[in-house]
């Protein structure tokens, strides 16, 4: 009976030990429960907290777009002066290195030879003038024959034509300049006896300048005549010089799928000299009040690139198509309107539509 009496009580105080747990573990859940519903509706009451942003304005700029390429400078006109006819030379019209004008004289040859020659040629032309006349005259009067008449015109024609020659090598005795330029060092002195073809000196018309060069054939539709270049050359840094296209060429270079062109620069001074190399920049669009934007406003996104932009207390996320990039800015050439706030920081933790707080005053990109 004692031993049944303990286990009786044993039983009892387990039982009663269940009970409190399942009532203190209730009380718990009804706790946390109630617990929770009232942050809940404190949640609800006082909304979704605002993420904190930077933003700006967006910025109107004009924007150019370049095309670069290289290329070496040459004369405009370049041509070795030389002799048509031999002789001995004795005067120099010029000074190495200095500018030339079209028809200056340049070198002159001794003439006495052909001046002898020339005369001979006069004396026998007027014998053969006098001749073919007296002849003439006979044989209008029925006294000579025309076989004579015949000859004597031959010769007169003769004549005539050593008369042609000796004046052209007397005027070929006086060597000009065939256009404005610069001569370069000379390779002959007075007294020297100079043949045929002997290259006395190179006569270079440097006043424009031109370069040729090449650009990629998907610029061919932005280029055309007249068009201005930009060029710099290594031999003198501290100058941008100026030019302007003025022939391109009509056909494709398959190989390289490149267009060539030709530009002259203006010279005046001289400091541009054939052979230089040089960098030219083209400027094949030109585009006013391009929309712009500090680089760092745009977000990678799954459908491009993305921007967010205030509205009305909230970010808005707009797809936007980039154009040219420039110094921490890029421009936008679809996706945005002149009026529109943009999101300059804090746009990783945004999501369309989320509420935002801006921390700072809004600044125009161009003070970013």
């Amino acid at each position: 009976m004692g031993g049944n009496g303990a286990s009786s009580l044993m039983k009892r105080f387990v039982l009663l030990i269940l009970v409190a747990a399942i009532a203190g573990g209730g009380y718990y859940a009804y706790r946390n429960q109630r617990a929770g519903t009232q942050q809940a509706q404190a949640s609800a009451v006082s909304g979704p907290r605002a993420v904190p942003v930077e933003v700006a304005s967006v910025e109107l700029a004009t924007v150019s777009e370049e095309v670069e390429a290289l290329g070496t400078l040459a004369a405009d006109e370049s041509v070795v002066i030389a002799p048509e006819i031999a002789g001995r030379v004795i005067f120099l019209g010029f000074r190495e290195g200095e500018r030339v004008k079209a028809a200056q004289e340049l070198v002159k040859l001794d003439t006495a030879i052909l001046d002898a020659e020339l005369k001979q040629a006069m004396a026998d032309l007027g014998l053969a003038r006098d001749t073919n006349d007296r002849l003439r005259g006979l044989v209008s009067r029925g006294s000579g024959t025309q076989v004579a008449l015949d000859e004597s015109a031959a010769k007169l024609a003769s004549s005539e034509a050593r008369v042609q020659l000796a004046k052209a090598k007397l005027a070929q005795s006086t060597i000009v300049a065939p256009f404005n330029g610069v001569v370069g060092l000379r390779s002959v002195g007075v007294g020297d006896y100079v043949s045929v073809g002997k290259p006395l000196i190179v006569l270079t018309s440097i006043d424009p300048i031109k370069i040729d060069f090449r650009v990629p054939e998907i610029y061919l539709s932005r280029l055309k005549v007249g068009q201005p270049v930009q060029m710099r050359v290594d031999a003198v840094p501290d100058r941008r010089f100026q030019g302007q296209i003025y022939a391109i060429d009509p056909v494709v270079d398959v190989n390289g799928r490149a267009i060539r062109l030709r530009a002259n620069i203006p010279n005046a001074d001289l400091a541009l000299k054939p052979g230089l190399f040089a960098r030219l920049a083209i400027t094949v669009d030109y585009r006013e009040k391009a929309i712009v934007v500090p680089e760092m406003a745009v977000v990678p996104d799954a459908v491009g690139k993305i921007i967010y932009v205030v509205d009305k207390g909230k970010a808005k996320k707009v797809t936007v198509e980039l154009g040219k990039r420039l110094p921490g800015k890029v421009e936008i050439v679809r996706g945005l309107t002149p009026d529109m706030q943009i999101i300059t920081a804090g746009q990783m933790r945004l999501r369309d539509g989320a509420i935002i707080a801006i921390k700072d005053k809004v600044v125009r990109t161009s003070q970013l």
